[in-house]
């Protein structure tokens, strides 16, 4: 039996995914839609049962006992502009005469049901039942008509049948079907452009294939009798293939060896040499220096060792050698930005974050805003995760678009702006909390010549002057014992760094944090 490859396993789980997703979509949101659905059908049967009995004409008409064909008329136009939602308008007088029916055949008959009773006897203005109606189960919506002196004079009810309630339920189930099938064709042809996508990166292969082929290509350059091994601008060796270690020892090139001026001289010409006689210890080999950053965008220098008696029998397997390494590195350089998130994802511990990078587009736009804007891996990888964050917990993250962070700044290390954005966002998804008005986190971050400025703005439960001062002096947490070590670190790195905190707050309306450092830290400008 054939097995799958990776591109169709991936094709298969994600079209299984999307299955899932979509029938889980369906079976959890379909129940509550159809309570929503009664819930706004028997709201709107309530209005317009209220709106009536609250009319004039209705009031003055149902005193004398008789409608005119005037108000007839009007309620005829109403319960025609209503007929997709209500079925029947029905006003009688307090001996439960039909005065107004949509079927003038009716108009005069006593009202059938039963369930009016409350409605006539006032005392209960307004409610909603489920009875057999003519002709049908209906659901009414009653409410009382009273007159100046508030005594009952009659009712109003709004209905709509059971028929018609079962036909929207129909409605909606076909349009969640619908919903299913849009999503089921979106997610096969979202999962055959990865699969495309996938194979174009790998050159056409499947990453099974892409992956054996790369052992191949390695098991090739320690079977040859060539040595070979790379050499970056700090002298340090980054490569080594089997045959080379028996020249070669140690992770770095010394300034004694025979073969540092030939790396140096090729790093700085960015050219590659021509074969030359070597002598290594009590073996002669020619030697030559290949710079790799005109096809990798690194500067470093493939060495390449061979013994000089073999040399003309082997040189065009030394050719042959180079383009393989040479294609070997074009094709694996496509990978390492999205292994460089997924790893900085994963140091952060955001398992599910990373999996969904893996698994899908990358098209949210607040992280191809951070990607953008921010250049700080750290802080990328962070504020990425924070925004993920955000949004399980239904909260709009948004970074403001004039900010801007380098990859290395004069004034705090990575760390320390860890320390600093990390626990300032969190906060304020803290202080967000579950209110349920307006929940938004904005994050602002610039760093030039003159200072590197940080500022949270929220819109969670705000805090008062009181509060404010005690977080100043080190005693006030919103999360109970044993907890505000969050703005207790975030004032240490700030003070020791001469900067300054500055908190606006308002109760009910949020809260706005602002760290602001001028002073040039010299350990963050030689990194972390």
């Amino acid at each position: 039996m054939e097995r799958l490859s990776i591109t169709k396993k991936l094709l298969i789980s994600y079209l299984l995914l999307v299955v899932a997703v979509s029938v889980l979509s369906v079976v959890l949101m379909f129940p509550d839609q159809k309570k929503t659905m009664h819930r706004d059908l028997e709201g709107t049967l309530s209005r317009v049962a209220y709106i009536l009995s609250s009319d004039r004409q209705v009031i003055e008409e149902l005193k004398a006992g008789k409608f005119s064909e005037s108000l007839c008329r009007r309620l005829d136009g109403i319960h025609e502009m209503t007929r997709d939602i209500i079925d029947y308008i029905v006003i009688a007088d307090d001996n439960s005469i039909r005065l107004y029916h949509p079927d003038a055949n009716l108009i005069g008959q006593k009202f059938s049901g039963g369930d009016e009773i409350n409605a006539l006897s006032g005392k209960i203005d307004a409610y909603v039942t489920t009875e057999q109606g003519h002709p049908d189960v209906q659901k009414r919506a009653f409410h009382s008509v009273t007159d100046e002196a508030g005594a009952v004079v009659g009712f109003v009810m709004a209905s709509t049948s059971t028929r018609s309630i079962e036909a929207h339920e129909k409605e909606m189930l076909v349009r969640a079907l619908i919903f299913m099938v849009i999503s089921l064709v979106t997610g096969l042809f979202l999962a055959l452009g990865i699969m495309s996508t996938i194979r174009r990166i790998l050159l056409g292969y499947d990453p099974t294939t892409f992956a054996r082929m790369y052992l191949q290509r390695e098991e090739i350059l320690d079977k040859l009798r060539e040595g070979i091994f790379v050499v970056n601008q700090n002298q340090r060796i980054i490569y080594k293939n089997l045959p080379s270690k028996s020249y070669v020892t140690g992770e770095d090139l010394p300034e004694i060896s025979p073969l540092y001026p030939g790396v140096r001289d090729s790093l700085k010409s960015n050219e590659t040499t021509p074969w030359q006689p070597i002598q290594l210890e009590d073996r002669s080999f020619l030697v030559s220096m290949v710079p790799l950053r005109p096809m990798e965008n690194l500067d470093a220098v493939m060495v390449i060792l061979h013994n000089r008696t073999e040399f003309v029998a082997l040189t065009e397997q030394v050719t042959g050698l180079n383009h393989v390494v040479d294609a070997l590195r074009t094709n694996t350089h496509e990978f390492r930005n999205q292994l460089h998130v997924i790893a900085g994802l994963l140091q952060l511990d955001k398992i599910e974050e990373a999996m969904n990078l893996i698994g899908q587009e990358w098209t949210k736009s607040s992280a191809q805003n951070i990607v953008r804007l921010i250049k700080d891996t750290t802080i990328e990888a962070l504020l990425i995760g924070k925004a993920n964050r955000a949004t399980e917990l239904k909260i709009d993250f948004e970074l403001r678009r004039d900010s801007y962070l380098p990859d290395k700044n004069k004034f705090l290390t990575s760390m320390e702006l860890v320390k600093i954005i990390g626990n300032l966002i969190e906060n304020s998804y803290e202080a967000i909390g579950d209110s349920a008005g307006e929940r938004q986190v904005e994050f602002f971050i610039n760093a030039d010549e003159d200072g590197l400025t940080i500022t949270v703005d929220d819109t969670g439960c705000g805090m008062t002057q009181e509060q404010i001062d005690k977080i100043f002096a080190g005693a006030f947490t919103t999360k109970g014992a044993g907890h505000g070590y969050g703005m207790r670190l975030i004032r240490e790195v700030v003070e020791g760094h001469k900067g300054y905190l500055q908190i606006e707050s308002e109760l009910g309306v949020g809260t706005s944090i602002t760290v602001n450092i001028s002073a040039k830290n010299p350990a963050s400008v030689g990194g972390d």
